[in-house]
């Protein structure tokens, strides 16, 4: 094996059993290379029961972790070799990838810094430095490293793709896309790259270029997931909705328990009203083990459009009340979910869950007007008035007639008196739609209950109306 995961051999010596121990490293090779991981780790096992300070076998035993998803013992045993190797380039590397599946980030560039003192010309040293810093979202950081390996190295091919990621992070597209390009005419068979390049410019709208990029991806990877999935998200950006569908049905043949594909499905049969076909991917996908409160957002739509408001209700309130979920911690990061799910709580009669969803959302996307729109209803349900006439204002910042807005204001003021503002509210919005039945009726119940203060104002004023009469009678009188 070569780079990263690179499998070490150093022969014999004077001792039988040194020999032996050498020809177990020797045999567990071979069996690395044939595809026998169990084995061969048996065999590093073994001769490291004989020889525990050999430093590269413990290495090797680390590779051969890796190689078998075992990333957890890997990033031990990768540990073990740089206590009796420190400067080991590759144990670095290894360490260094470990540490970013298991979040150590900052652990990360240290291990990575220390490889290139080691060897400054050896990619990853680099390039899984920038991975961690972009995820650190040390966005300048990263792109240091990067001037920083063009200084040592003639073509980067890891390092511009790296380097993409992070600018794709910071919705930097076309500077993304040059990267994409550029690692791909340094190295066209680099796994994983013409997805990425695709999926970033289905992000840059460049829905076209997306999808050749992605079709030629397919040919080269027929049955990687990814790509399918990415290639199915462009076609339904294109309205190409069956052909999407067809690609998601593709990839559950390939991988059953495939929870976006599962998902993308749900989200299809949601938006075409096929809504036992939803409620049954989103618990499919919560049964696979999924946590994402989105996908439990989806199913509270799903239950409520299908007329389970019970159903609905309960996994909210389970969702809501156990969950500790801070008022200002994120709940989904699509807008339309959490419009979908607070219009469910909603119709659940759950106005301060809608609220929660709606106030959360709203802070990663200030400028979406549907978000501040039912947060004002859901605010005035809830009877935090303050809260809603904030909301309210939001919401006719981005529409001053929006008549919903109008709607929710005028009703809201006539229902605690304050007719001035009501009416005003009315006013305004029959100006721009003279037609609209529901701010008609609030004029009308305005002019009801205006009526009804003078005629109680009458009826209280009545008896010294009457005695004011009975004394001018009784003054002519005398």
């Amino acid at each position: 094996m070569t780079g990263i995961l690179e499998f070490e051999t150093h022969m014999a010596g004077d001792s039988s059993d040194w020999i032996s121990a050498e020809a177990r490293v020797e045999r567990a090779r071979g069996l690395f290379q044939s595809g026998k991981l169990e084995e061969a780790a048996t065999e590093l096992r073994r001769a490291l029961a004989s020889e525990p300070d050999r430093g590269d076998w413990h290495h090797n035993l680390a590779v051969t972790f890796d190689a078998q998803g075992r990333h957890g013992e890997a990033l031990a045993t990768y540990e073990r070799a740089l206590e009796l190797i420190p400067g080991h380039v590759h144990a670095l590397l290894g360490a260094a990838q470990g540490s970013i599946r298991a979040g150590k980030l900052e652990q990360c560039v240290r291990y990575c810094e220390r490889a290139a003192k080691g060897d400054p010309k050896i990619e990853p040293a680099y390039s899984l430095r920038i991975t961690a810093l972009g995820l650190l979202q040390r966005y300048e950081d990263a792109e240091s490293v990067y001037f920083l390996a063009q200084q040592y190295l003639k073509e980067l091919p890891l390092c511009l793709a790296e380097m993409a990621n992070v600018l794709a992070q910071q919705a930097s597209f076309e500077r993304a896309i040059w990267c994409y390009r550029e690692a791909l005419a340094q190295s066209p068979k680099l796994i994983g790259v013409k997805t990425r390049l695709g999926v970033v410019l289905r992000r840059a709208g460049q829905l076209e270029s997306a999808h050749q990029v992605l079709v030629q991806a397919m040919r080269e990877q027929p049955g990687d997931a990814n790509t399918i999935l990415a290639l199915g998200r462009v076609l339904e950006d294109l309205d190409r909705v069956a052909e999407a569908e067809e690609k998601y049905r593709r990839i559950v043949e390939l991988e059953p328990a495939n929870p976006s594909a599962h998902i993308r499905l749900g989200d299809m049969a949601l938006r075409a009203g096929r809504l036992d076909e939803a409620r049954a991917a989103y618990t499919l996908v919560i049964a696979l083990g999924v946590s994402d409160m989105s996908v439990r957002l989806r199913l509270v739509e799903a239950l409520t459009r299908l007329g389970a408001t019970v159903e609905a209700g309960r996994l909210l309130e389970e969702l809501f009340g156990r969950v500790n979920i801070t008022t200002r911690a994120p709940i989904t990061e699509d807008a339309s979910i959490a419009l979908g799910a607070a219009g469910a709580a909603l119709e659940c009669a759950k106005p301060k869950i809608a609220a929660r969803i709606l106030i959360a959302t709203a802070r990663r996307h200030p400028k979406d007007a549907r978000l501040w729109l039912r947060l004002a209803r859901a605010q005035f349900e809830c009877g935090d008035r303050a809260g809603a006439r904030r909301a309210a204002r939001r919401s006719l910042a981005f529409d001053r007639g929006c008549v919903e807005t109008l709607h929710n204001i005028a009703l809201d003021a006539l229902t605690h008196g304050e007719l001035r503002r009501a009416r005003a509210a009315v006013n305004r919005g029959l100006r721009l739609h003279p037609a609209e039945p529901g701010l008609r009726r609030i004029r009308l119940r305005i002019v009801g209950v205006r009526l009804q203060r003078s005629l109680r104002s009458a009826w209280r004023a009545l008896p010294q109306i009457i005695a004011r009469m009975r004394d001018r009678i009784r003054t002519r009188r005398s």
